[in-house]
């Protein structure tokens, strides 16, 4: 669009034939700024990004949206509720493991947040899985192939490339034919097995805030949402304590991520009760395969 604009106004600049000395000056120093111009606009139309240097500035200018995901208190209710009474041990196991982290881990380090993220993914993948459908953790999910992902603004043409992978992938999977062998084998098959039943979470060490690291999560899950036949991508941002969840998916021709508001499971909390990590283990399923009708509107 801008290139468009700028032949444009070369063509205009062209057609002028006053030979005046000082039009002339004026016009050499119009021509410069356009040739500067256009420098500048093909070193920054095509940038190519890993998804840790994305920014929230890179993401605005390819166009994309942010809107916000509002959970309805009286639905979340319901569905911790509903967590089957045979997961009782594995949350209980859980929360003993979490607390024992707390007391013997510094967890100022990403490594040591992982410790409870892991545990919690690892409990839900427990829960969730029955005998004819199986759920699978991918660490260091590679979503793009080859150059990447291009997201490009739809007025502006600024285009954004993105390439890197996901901290982690949860899948939900038919077990059946050779696919349980697939999944753990290639990963190759991993979109079409999964059929929709997927989640990306990036996972960040505590005591920072978590907003900076947005970006990197929506451009994971926006490469996710170009690299498959989703409608739309879901995903999560966490520290262990802290959890945030986002979905992504084009909105009146628009790529646009619905963020939540942040929800907590620390130390104190945990010590009071199981009931916020029944929650966070119960909406981590859900992200994976949707159940509950109006859990949450998008605003």
């Amino acid at each position: 669009m801008v290139q468009k604009c700028l032949r444009a106004l070369e063509d205009e600049l062209h057609g002028i034939e006053n030979s005046d000395s000082e039009t002339q000056e004026v016009l050499g120093i119009i021509w410069n700024h356009i040739h500067k111009v256009e420098d500048i606009v093909q070193g920054t139309k095509n940038p190519r990004l890993t998804f840790s240097t994305v920014t929230a500035e890179d993401l605005e200018k390819a166009g994309v949206q942010r809107k916000c995901l509002v959970f309805e208190p009286a639905k979340v209710i319901e569905l911790t509720n509903a967590l089957p009474t045979s997961a009782e041990t594995e949350i209980a196991d859980l929360r003993a493991r979490v607390k024992k982290i707390y007391a013997h881990v510094n967890i100022d380090y990403e490594s040591s947040s992982r410790m409870i993220l892991d545990g919690i993914l690892l409990t839900s993948a427990v829960i969730a899985s029955t005998q004819t459908r199986g759920v699978v953790i991918l660490p260091e999910m590679r979503i793009t192939k080859g150059d990447g992902v291009c997201i490009s603004h739809p007025a502006s043409g600024y285009e954004l490339w993105l390439s890197d992978v996901a901290d982690y992938a949860v899948i939900e999977y038919e077990d059946m034919k050779d696919f349980k062998a697939r999944v753990f084998g290639s990963r190759t098959d991993v979109f079409s097995i999964s059929r929709g039943s997927l989640f990306l979470v990036e996972a960040k060490h505590q005591g920072l805030d978590l907003s900076p690291y947005i970006p990197e999560a929506v451009g994971r899950a926006i490469a996710l949402l170009k690299s498959s036949n989703f409608s739309e991508a879901r995903f999560c941002l966490s520290d262990g304590t802290i959890w945030m969840f986002f979905l992504v998916k084009m909105d009146n021709g628009t790529l646009t991520y619905y963020e939540s508001a942040k929800r907590y499971l620390d130390r104190a909390v945990l010590e009071n009760s199981d009931l916020p990590l029944r929650e966070i283990v119960q909406l981590v399923h859900e992200w994976l395969a949707p159940t509950v009708a109006g859990l949450f509107t998008l605003e």
